[in-house]
Parts: structure tokens; sequence; C-alpha cells
């Protein structure tokens, strides 16, 4: 793991290094007074000068000048002391291994890396610009591209393309009309086609191997399977209130699930009896809708910043062409941003629940069951509820790079009447985010849980948790 983290920070190092040989030289210092420019006046006396005249303020040493007799104090110094002991030695290891890997902590604060990229990627009016996108995550192929944006208030635009090999391959495009007046308002249309491979089901169920409702063909494995999806998206979004949104969206989501043609290891189709796997092996059509409801009282919701975020959703889905599928979902999410120690430290827990429920009786589409995608460890578990409680612990390494510790705890189930503490997953971990005033550019994150080690890059990606049009 010593040498991942060497390579991933030396290769944010190799993204980022073009930017820095822009960066303006800095000004040298101001040489120092000579001595012959100081006024005799000033001069302190020295042994042998005699005392000084009458009416003549004795002159100060520098010594007498130095410190402060009685530094002040806070009353709840002591606290804030210890916890910032406490933490001390995790942030240094952190801080550590970022650093340590060609000074690239040096280039992004002192050479203003984030800054000068927008003016390397981007025209001089900041209308058009083109970067690469970068997707890394164990158990997937990488998957590597180049995103292109156009922006002419009020209206914006994105193409990007991403190419992991023949069955790895995305093209996503995004259209956009913004208003100020009479409040902010943002109308959006977008398209996404997208193939993947080398995926994996373990079945229904916290724990799939022994859960009844799944039919394994010979006794537990993991079914491997291939997808193909194309989608399209519209969305409506106003904030009435400065931190109140209100997000309308409407979806069409065509998948295709099968056996790949090279599967590495048990097929869907040789892991589970035939027709026990809803959804695999034909086309799925559904159009799905969405009203959100989001209070976020942060002032900048990229960076380090302190606030409450609530956040509410309902929606529907039915399916078309002779697609009997129907189903509600229903969820929430609440997360607090307090300063921990210094207001550039924050504490936040979180919670995220997620629900979904039949309302026909065909059965879901095993894509469609809730998964956890706000799960740092491996996002394989799916059932009709997920809980997933999280506590981060996030500080500036510099101006536009953040730090993190966090853990996950998470468990799916039947129902939310289930809700136990049995065999619940756990994850922990730290990462780093990379992003600008407005946005987030890019992810970093290692996370060990019972399950193995979990590592994730991404740049130029949105991430991975947003509204539930674009989670699966």
């Amino acid at each position: 793991m010593r040498r991942c983290a060497t390579w991933t920070a030396a290769f944010v190092l190799f993204l980022l290094f073009p930017f820095g040989v822009l960066a303006q030289t800095q000004p040298p210092a101001a040489p120092p007074v000579p001595a012959a420019d100081v006024p005799r006046e000033a001069a302190p006396s020295r042994p042998g000068d005699g005392a000084p005249s009458a009416g003549v303020a004795s002159p100060v040493t520098p010594d007498e000048m130095n410190g402060i007799e009685r530094p002040t104090r806070r009353g709840d110094e002591a606290v804030r002391t210890v916890g910032n002991a406490m933490l001390w030695p995790f942030r240094l290891v952190v801080d550590l291994v970022f650093l340590a890997t060609g000074a690239a902590g040096a280039l992004l604060e002192n050479e203003q890396i984030v800054p000068r990229a927008r003016d390397f990627f981007f025209t001089r009016g900041g209308e058009i610009g083109i970067f690469p996108t970068i997707f890394l995550e164990t158990g997937t192929r990488p998957n590597i591209g180049a995103r292109l944006i156009a922006s002419i208030h009020p209206y914006a635009a994105t193409v990007r393309g991403g190419y992991g090999g023949p069955d790895e391959n995305v093209f996503e495009t995004r259209m956009r009309f913004s208003v100020s007046k009479p409040f902010p308002a943002v109308a959006s249309l977008e398209g996404m086609h997208d193939r993947r491979t080398g995926l994996g089901f373990l079945g229904i169920g916290q724990v799939p191997q022994s859960d009844p409702r799944n039919q394994f063909r010979n006794g537990a494995a993991i079914g491997v399977y291939r997808e193909r999806r194309e989608r399209v998206v519209a969305g409506l979004g106003i904030r009435p209130l400065p931190d109140v949104e209100v997000l309308l969206s409407s979806s069409l989501t065509l998948r295709y699930a099968d056996d790949p043609e090279a599967p590495g290891g048990p097929t869907l189709s040789q892991a589970f009896l035939p027709g026990s796997i809803a959804g695999a092996y034909h086309m799925t059509r559904i159009v799905y809708t969405e009203l959100a409801l989001r209070v976020d009282s942060r002032v900048n919701r990229n960076g380090v910043d302190t606030g409450l975020l609530v956040e509410g959703y309902q929606g529907i889905g039915h399916g078309i062409v002779a697609d009997g599928t129907r189903f509600g979902r229903a969820g929430f999410r609440m997360a607090g941003f307090l300063p921990f120690v210094r207001r550039t430290t924050i504490l936040s827990p979180k919670i995220v629940v997620d629900g979904i429920a039949p309302i026909s009786n065909v059965s879901v589409p095993f894509q469609e069951l809730v998964g956890q995608p706000t799960f740092r460890g491996f996002d394989n578990r799916r059932d009709f509820v997920s809980t997933v409680a999280s506590l981060d612990y996030r500080w500036y390494l510099s101006r536009f790079v953040a730090a993190r510790l966090f853990v996950d705890f998470a468990k799916v189930l039947p129902s939310i009447w289930n809700l136990n503490l049995e065999d619940v997953r756990w994850a922990g971990g730290f990462g780093f985010d990379l992003h600008t005033s407005t946005s987030e550019v890019g992810r970093v994150a290692i996370a060990g849980s019972a399950e193995g080690f979990h590592f994730l890059f991404a740049f130029g990606v949105p991430a991975g948790f947003g509204d539930r049009q674009h989670r699966d």
C-alpha cells in the first residue's frame, strides 16, 4: 500500500507538473538595510560609550523587546489543546504521505496550480475548455478520456468521452440554461451511453450467502456480468431561499445485462438459477421521476466550511413498452460540518438512508435495488433499504487541497423494521480532495475494511453521490 500511495501522489504530481512551470517567479526579498543607514539616535549603547545624556530615554535592547510576558488564553483552551494533540499524529502521517513525494504541496500552494489550470485548459475568456478525465477504482478497469466545456452565460454545455476497453466506454453530454431572477434557477437536459464489464452481483442482503431469497446454483458465488446502459435526464432546480434548493428531475433509462465473453469467474447464469435474477438477459426500460428538497447552510460546498445539510427525496418509477415494473423510492441524508479545534478543521457526522418498494407484483430489476454509493469500502450489497453512517475529519493541506480521515458503517436490509447492528460492515481510511472555489476537480481515497483495501482515484469525474438519477 505504501508503494500504491507513493505512485498515486507521484501520478497527481505528473498531471499537475505542466501547470507549475507556468508560475511566475516570486519577487526577491528586500535587501537588508546597511548598518550605516541606521540613525545614530536609534543605535543601542555599547560598553564604554558612557552614560546617556540627561533627558534622553535609555535605549532598549532587542532582547528586552522579544516575546510577551504572558500569552492570552481562552476558557476552552485546555480542551482544544488536548484534542489537537490527539489528532496531530494522524494528521502528520497523512500530510507526510502526500507531501513527501516531490513537494506536490508546494507546487499546489506556492505556484497556484488550480487557478493556472483554468488558464491552461480554457480560452482567454473562459468560454471553451477541455481537460482530461481519469477514473480508477478497485475492481474496475481504468477509464481515461476528456471533457469539453462551453459556457456563454446563461448557457453552458459539456461533452465527455472515456475509454477503458472494448466493453468499457462512456459518452455523455449535458446542456444547461440558468437564470438569476426572480430567483436562481437551472434547467438541464443530458444524455449518456456507457458499457461496463466485469461487474459482480453477490445476491440480495447484507450476508448474501446465507440469505434465503438468493437461489444459488452450486453454493454461494459472485455472478460476473456486463451491462449496456443508455439514459436521458431532464431536470429543473430552483433556489427560492439562499440555503434552500428544490430539485425536480425525470429520466428514461435503458439497461441490458448479460454474461461477459471473458468473465474471469462464474457468470451470472452460472452462479444463480435461471429466472431468479430479475432484470437480467432482457432490456429494461424505466421512467423515473423524483422531487427532492435540500437545505445546505454551507457558504462553500466544495471546500472546508461549516454548516448543516439536510436532504429528502421521493420518486416513482414505472416500466414502458411491455415492462410492468413499478416502484417507489424515498430517502434522506443529514450531515453536520462542525469546527473542531479550529475553524479550518471540520468534523462531519453523516447518515444516509435510502429505500425502494415495489408497487406492482412484478419484481424490481436487480440493478434498481438500493446500493450504497456513499460507503467508501466495497459497494457490493443491494437490498430494499440501505443505511450508511459516517464520520469525517477534514482539514486543508493547501488552498485548493483538503485531506480527510474517515470511517463508515453500512448495512442493507429487507425493510426498515429489520434494522439492527448485526453484521454491520465498516471501512476506514484517508483521502484527498482537489477543488476550485466552485466545484470539485479530483479525489483520491484509500480505505481498509474486513473485506480488504479499496482504492479510488478520480479526476474530472463527478462525485459518486448526487441525486438518484446519477447514482447507479
